[in-house]
C-alpha cells in the first residue's frame, strides 16, 4: 500500500488572517449598505405626488420622497467609505490615519473597520477643522 504523503502547510500569519477577517467584514458591510441603498432608492422613486389632491398631501409626499432619497445619499457615502477601506487594505494603508498617518487603534478598527481617521483627527473632521 502506498504511503500517503503529508502536505506541509505554510503557517498562516496572524496578521494575514486578521486582514482577511477585516476584508470579510468590509465586504459584508458593502453588501448591507448596497441593499439598503437600493431599497431606499426604489422607495423614494415610488413616492409620487401625482395622486395627491390636497396641497398638504402633496407637500408631505414630496418631503417623504426627498427624505428617502437623502437616506440613499447617506448610504452612498457609507458605501464609499467601505470601498476606500478595501482599497487601503489592497495598497497597505489600512489602519493608518489618512490625515496624520499615525496608527489607528485596533479597538477603533474593530468597532469601525472602515475608519480612515484616528479619533483625534475624526473629531477635527466632524468639527470642520480638518483639511486633507
Amino acid at each position: 500500500m502506498a504511503r500517503a504523503t503529508k502536505i506541509k502547510k505554510k503557517p498562516v500569519k496572524a496578521a494575514s488572517r486578521q486582514m482577511e477577517m477585516v476584508r470579510r467584514r468590509l465586504n459584508e458591510r458593502r453588501e448591507e449598505v448596497t441593499e439598503l441603498y437600493m431599497s431606499d432608492l426604489r422607495t423614494g422613486q415610488k413616492l409620487s405626488d401625482a395622486g395627491a389632491e390636497d396641497l398638504v398631501d402633496r407637500a408631505n409626499d414630496a418631503y417623504n420622497r426627498e427624505f428617502m432619497l437623502s437616506l440613499s445619499g447617506n448610504e452612498r457615502d457609507a458605501l464609499l467609505e467601505v470601498e476606500q477601506a478595501l482599497q487601503r487594505l489592497d495598497t497597505g494603508g489600512y489602519g493608518e490615519c489618512s490625515h496624520c498617518e499615525e496608527k489607528i487603534p485596533a479597538k477603533r478598527l474593530q468597532a469601525v473597520p472602515w475608519a480612515r481617521y484616528c479619533i483625534d483627527c475624526q473629531e477635527q473632521a466632524e468639527q470642520g477643522l480638518l483639511q486633507d
